[in-house]
């Protein structure tokens, strides 16, 4: 039977004490809701002469029963082979064949996973995604991935469908075979859904054979890229629209399994790889490093100045602006986001930023703007001044926990900040801004600190800012006296000029 009589008894006591179910639920992936265990990767023994399985073929394997999450209750399954195919056997799950399932629903599964898909006529998702993040655990020396197309148990009550997963118990004796769960109820397996599934659950699979411990938002957001590379990802507004006008301060690294962290950590991964080139996802996926240090670890592979903090500013500066180059997204295109406006002048504002989210101000026209930032905590700050027009630019500027940071714009005009917590465990900030009243070649511009005195102080902080233009890591307007956004000789003058002066 497929399902016990204590799982049955369980799932009907569950449906009496609870609401109806949402309309349209939310598809979702079931692999981190499953509990891991880092199973280290056996060689793989001796491949057999042949497939090892034939179409007819049944045997019974577990399934996770995600009504009941917490329990970490897994049930047992019948499936038979219903395809072999080049890269894949196609089982399915017996109760649902002939109803849910048909012959020719798994043969358009087959052909996708393993020749075609939507960007790619040649290739399936197999090739497409080995080529990008590595290839599969092989535990059984069989080179083929058996896909269980089973009606996936999950609650009506919570919003969510599971509509596919890779459960990494499997890898472990008595299975010891590489098996992806696609649902078939209520999901259509000859929808672009099914396959996007397919390419997603692929990519978890492939990732937790090179680092089977690697955070759950850099994981996910690989498998999310992966459902882009396959041509499996909607490209319009539409994709993030709700993510865009509702979420964009949401935490990035904070993983909670909502809706809002798998488009955000689709976005960021869309814009890392159209910054850094497809070939960075192989050495990410197994760099053995974790979440952000595996990041950092990859970009100083490159030879390239920026880290991780840098890039997030520019993302949350492409995710607000959507312009040109790396301020913007070249195969998406994105609904605005969210922010609030604020007044010039503004005093002593308290708000929130979540930790690696974006916290959007608006800021109304002026020449000139000057900020003065601090946290409410323990919490450090990134705040990234974002600047429109015909020439468009972002600066994130680190603020460490407690510190006071006074920032002048005298000629970028920046239209908005985004404002995000990188540390601690607060994630308060206060923000005071106003209309900037000085010329930048006034001894008060000079005045970095605020002491009343342009001294050795105002010196350090200058030459911590020199030599770095628009664009570069550290780049800070309050040092670019001269409007021409960049920090240099020039702007040197300026400062040398007022040094020992009283503003």
């Amino acid at each position: 039977m497929k399902k016990t009589l204590k799982i049955i008894f369980l799932t009907l006591l569950l449906g009496l004490c609870t609401a109806p179910a949402p309309a349209q639920p939310i598809p979702q992936s079931g692999t981190h809701l499953i509990p891991r265990q880092p199973i280290p990767h056996r060689p793989a023994p001796k491949p057999p002469p042949g497939p090892a399985f034939k179409v007819g073929d049944q045997i019974t394997i577990p399934a996770f029963n995600f009504q009941l999450i917490g329990f970490g209750q897994r049930y047992q399954t019948d499936i038979t082979c219903r395809l072999v195919g080049q890269h894949s056997y196609i089982f399915v799950e017996n109760d649902m064949w002939g109803t849910r399932v048909t012959q020719a629903g798994i043969d358009s599964l087959a052909r996708a996973f393993d020749s075609a898909t939507a960007r790619y006529p040649d290739r399936g998702i197999y090739d497409v995604t080995t080529s990008l993040f590595g290839p599969p655990p092989n535990v059984d020396g069989d080179p083929r991935i058996l896909i269980a197309i089973i009606d996936i148990l999950d609650s009506p009550i919570t919003g969510i469908t599971i509509v596919g997963y890779f459960d990494t118990q499997n890898q472990a004796p008595p299975i010891s075979r590489e098996i992806l769960y696609i649902d078939c109820r209520p999901l259509d397996i000859t929808s672009t859904l099914a396959r996007a599934t397919l390419a997603h659950e692929f990519q978890h699979m492939i990732h937790w054979h090179a680092d089977p411990t690697e955070e759950k938002w850099l994981d996910e957001a690989c498998s999310e890229y992966a459902e882009l590379a396959c041509g499996y990802r909607d490209t319009t507004a539409n994709d993030t629209a709700l993510f865009m006008s509702l979420g964009a301060n949401n935490s990035l690294t904070g993983w909670s399994d909502s809706p809002f962290d798998f488009d955000q950590s689709y976005l960021f991964m869309a814009y890392f790889v159209q910054r850094y080139g497809l070939s960075i996802l192989r050495p990410l996926v197994a760099d053995t490093a974790k979440g952000i240090a595996s990041i950092n670890r990859q970009l100083q592979t490159l030879g390239v100045p920026e880290r991780f903090d840098h890039v997030f500013g520019q993302w949350a500066a492409a995710l607000y602006l959507d312009g040109p180059g790396d301020l913007g997204f070249r195969d998406l295109t994105l609904a605005p986001a969210k922010r609030d406006t604020i007044a010039l002048p503004t005093a002593s504002l308290s708000r929130t930023a979540a930790l690696w989210g974006a916290d959007y101000l608006a800021l109304p026209d002026a020449p000139g703007v000057a900020l003065t930032l601090r946290s409410g905590g323990d919490n450090g700050l990134l705040i990234t001044l974002i600047g429109g027009g015909e020439q468009p630019f972002a600066a994130p500027i680190a603020i460490a926990p407690g510190q006071i940071r006074r920032i002048h714009d005298f000629g970028n005009h920046p239209r908005a900040l985004s404002l995000t917590s990188t540390s601690g465990s607060a994630r308060g900030y206060t923000l005071s801004a106003s209309a900037l009243a000085i010329d930048s070649a006034s001894p008060a511009a000079s005045d970095f600190d605020g002491d009343g005195q342009i001294g050795f102080s105002d010196f350090l902080a200058f030459a911590g800012g020199f030599g770095k233009r628009t664009g570069d890591p550290g780049f800070d307007p309050t040092f670019d006296l001269n409007r021409d956004r960049s920090v240099d000789f020039s702007d040197f003058l300026i400062f040398v000029q007022n040094f020992g002066k009283t503003p």
